[in-house]
């Protein structure tokens, strides 16, 4: 009767054991530890965190066109038109591109007619190039910008 219950107890650590293995490799191979930090596909930026360090860096609603980020609001159809050289971060919404907005976040090209991605950093490639929502928007601007409907 011992000798069975040290069998029994030896099986079920080697299924144990069987089971945990096969629970790594298996999230292994589908990429579970994988996946690059602060990629698009793994953000590490929540909203209430990017308020918080864009508020630090100097988040004001002053003048368009001032040196520190400015909270705007954009409802469905605006238009947010920057000049060259604007950045763009949007925090709240969907909208697309329009003309072409650089990711400063993933280092990739935008253009027109692209869905925008959140908490990602743009830089306007050139006059006339924005963001137009499709449905309401927040996004936080440093440089000169104007909107419309």
């Amino acid at each position: 009767m011992v000798k069975d219950k040290k069998v029994i107890f030896w099986i079920r650590a080697v299924v144990l054991l069987a089971v945990a293995a096969a629970v790594f490799f298996a999230g292994r191979e589908v990429g579970a530890a994988s996946s690059q930090p602060g990629t698009q596909s793994d953000p590490l930026v929540t909203l209430s965190y990017l308020e918080k360090r864009l508020k630090e860096g100097g988040v004001t609603s002053g003048s368009a066109g001032s040196a520190a980020f400015e909270s705007v609001s954009l409802s469905s159809g605006e238009k947010l038109t920057l000049a060259d050289g604007a950045e763009v971060v949007v925090v709240r919404g969907n909208g697309t591109v329009v003309g072409g907005l650089i990711s400063l976040t993933g280092g990739e090209m935008f253009d027109n007619g692209t869905s925008v991605v959140l908490y990602a950093d743009y830089l306007a490639a050139g006059t006339g190039c924005g963001i137009k929502a499709t449905g309401s928007m927040k996004v936080y601007v440093k440089g000169s910008f104007s909107t419309t409907k």
